[in-house]
């Protein structure tokens, strides 16, 4: 394994994605996802980077890359259609010690992005090291089909228990034991098919009262 898998926090950093094409568009996305602080080097913008421009959801710098850029950055991306820029722009984040990753050329990154399964607190990301994203693609997509929204929904019913379980008891092995029970339940497939009143029967026997998905501030449908 070459490659240290790692999540990292990038709220409000400095995140500078140089170029303004598509690719720039879709890290663009990701990193807002995030809630990283993110600025747009680039002469010009696609469609949707204007409207997150017109919106204040990013910083755009209306021009080409100029040494000096990434100074304060936490992350950059460098994703402009010039070679000899994104060599330039990636050494400077290299020596600066910036995460950087230069799209298509592993070699010039510190860090490569994996393929993500995204459901919101449910992230699963697979790599290939950069050898074949087309693999890391066809396996993405084969957990997508395995792991829907109903894990979604899941968690956000396993968060709200643990949160209300921690400040209850600190008895941690009795707390362990109702996650598992929760977790090896037929919970998935009922949230799936939307059957509230199971669920609350599960969290009942589980919990006892005060539990219920309604009391839990969480919304139940068919999906």
């Amino acid at each position: 394994m070459r490659y240290y898998p790692i999540s990292i926090d990038i709220t409000d950093k400095r995140c500078v994605v140089l170029g303004g094409g598509g690719v720039a568009e879709r890290k663009v996305e990701s990193l807002l996802r995030c809630r990283g602080r993110v600025t747009v080097i680039s002469p010009d913008l696609t469609p949707r980077l204007e409207e997150l421009l017109s919106h204040n959801k990013i910083q755009h710098l209306c021009r080409e890359y100029q040494r000096g850029d990434f100074e304060y950055a936490f992350l950059v991306f460098v994703a402009t259609n010039d070679s000899m820029v994104n060599t330039e722009a990636s050494q400077e984040a290299l020596e600066r010690g910036v995460l950087v990753n230069t799209v298509d050329t592993p070699k010039r990154c510190n860090f490569i992005v994996p393929s993500v399964v995204d459901r919101d607190d449910l992230v699963i990301t697979i790599s290939t090291s950069g050898k074949s994203p087309a693999l890391a693609k066809k396996i993405r997509e084969e957990l997508e089909n395995s792991y829907g929204e109903e894990y979604s929904i899941f968690l956000t019913i396993m968060g709200a228990v643990r949160e209300r379980l921690l400040k209850a008891s600190n008895n941690s092995e009795k707390n362990r034991k109702i996650f598992y029970r929760l977790v090896d339940s037929n919970m998935l497939d009922l949230i799936k098919e939307g059957k509230k009143d199971k669920v609350d029967s599960i969290l009942l026997d589980a919990l006892g009262e005060g539990y219920s998905l309604d009391e839990l501030g969480i919304c139940l449908q068919a999906l």
